[in-house]
């Protein structure tokens, strides 16, 4: 009798955790149309592609701990310039820039950085997987840009594909 006690005790207690009003609900961050892993290269409209010589490099877009829908980052995580800025973001056409200079969030690079003419295409781009990503475009400048390449207000064009999780499709 006793075990038929804690059986029907086990089972009720099973049954009243299966109440669905504590079920987990996955959501999605606001700005997950563009957020993402990407890998972009950097050109550049005088000297060419790839000037620097470091080929397709690592690069993250996330929201703001606000999720608001109004800003992401954008972290290069020290692959290419060591950049981290907030940028200002339109979900309805997957835009992103600003034509005001934010301050690098990379501690002791305190540069200035801007970010222009951002855009996400949807499905655009075929990787040698057979996946089709989406592909990455803005126009970026830094303060410290000139030093480098002699030219006063000085652009690179960056420009890649979503990571696609597929071997064949890393850089």
């Amino acid at each position: 009798m006793k075990k038929n006690i804690w059986f029907v005790a086990l089972f009720a207690f099973i049954l009243s955790s299966c109440d669905k009003k504590d079920e987990f609900k996955n959501e999605e961050s606001k700005v997950v149309e563009i957020a993402g892993e990407w890998y972009v290269h950097y050109d550049h409209p005088v000297f060419g592609p790839d000037p620097f010589g470091v080929g397709y490099t690592g690069l993250i877009t996330y929201n703001s701990s606000a999720d608001d829908g109004q800003v992401i980052w954008i972290n290069d995580q020290g692959n290419f310039w060591t950049y981290q800025v907030k940028i200002p973001v339109n979900l309805s056409n997957l835009t992103f820039g600003s034509q005001d200079t934010v301050i690098n969030a990379v501690d002791g690079y305190d540069i200035k950085v801007l970010v222009r003419n951002g855009k996400v295409i949807k499905h655009v781009s075929l990787r040698p997987s057979g996946a089709i990503a989406d592909s990455i475009y803005f126009e970026l400048w830094f303060e410290d840009l000139e030093v480098q390449t002699g030219i006063a207000s000085d652009t690179l064009i960056v420009s890649g594909y979503r990571r696609t999780g597929f071997l064949e499709d890393e850089p």
